[in-house]
């Protein structure tokens, strides 16, 4: 039992350090989308202004220089949402705008076209059809690694996140207060929801079952 507990310790300390190491590499990703917008304002400048007396430019490449490079800060936007958010909406947000900028590369053929087109509709099927793993009878299998405020959207549930930033997290943070050990089918009980363990690897909690319960039963 002790050593279980300082596995759930140790676990937890290392989510934590990554996660603040992700959301240092977010602030940076953001800092640079705020740089790389500068060079947005060059581009309006040089569609809308032109010197008198300069050669003539082609407005539909700068046109499409400028969208591809609005794009691009787009991706590190989304990227940087991915990092804090870890959910399976934001990295195919993520690939999908990187389908749409490489689609309007001024040297993309036809059939990269195409493909561009159709890797964005699978893209939108895996959305639409795969977006949680399974959903049972109310219950939804997530991964440990889900944050909490994106499980209380998933689920429709209304779990705290000060013990926590991810289900694993919570998960751990209760079998510690319990003085219980993580195995597959333990279940918690936390605000109106229940989280029950469905796959455990060397003691770390990696997929758990969350549900909607009346907060009163």
């Amino acid at each position: 039992m002790p050593r279980s507990r300082d596995m759930v310790l140790t676990r937890s300390y290392i989510e934590r350090g990554i996660i603040i190491w992700e959301t240092l590499l977010a602030l940076f990703v953001l800092l640079s989308v705020v740089v790389g917008s500068i060079e947005v304002v060059r581009y309006l400048g040089t569609l809308a202004l032109r010197p008198a007396g300069a050669p003539p430019q082609d407005p539909y490449s700068t046109f499409q220089a400028l969208i591809s490079h609005v794009l691009l800060l787009v991706v590190g936007l989304e990227l940087g949402i991915m990092l804090i958010r870890h959910t399976p909406g934001s990295v195919i947000e993520v690939l999908m705008y990187v389908a749409a900028r490489k689609m309007l590369g001024p040297q993309t053929t036809l059939v990269e076209f195409l493909v561009g087109v159709a890797a964005i509709g699978g893209l939108f099927a895996v959305r639409k059809f795969l977006f949680v793993a399974r959903i049972e009878a109310g219950e939804h299998l997530l991964s440990a690694a889900t944050p909490v405020s994106a499980a209380n959207q998933i689920a429709n549930v209304h779990m705290p996140g000060k013990m926590a930033r991810t289900l694993g997290g919570v998960v751990a943070h209760l079998a510690e207060e319990e003085g219980v050990d993580l195995a597959p089918h333990r279940t918690f009980r936390v605000a109106d929801a229940t989280i029950e363990v469905v796959a455990v690897t060397d003691g770390v909690v990696e997929s758990v079952r969350v549900a909607r319960v009346d907060r009163d039963s």
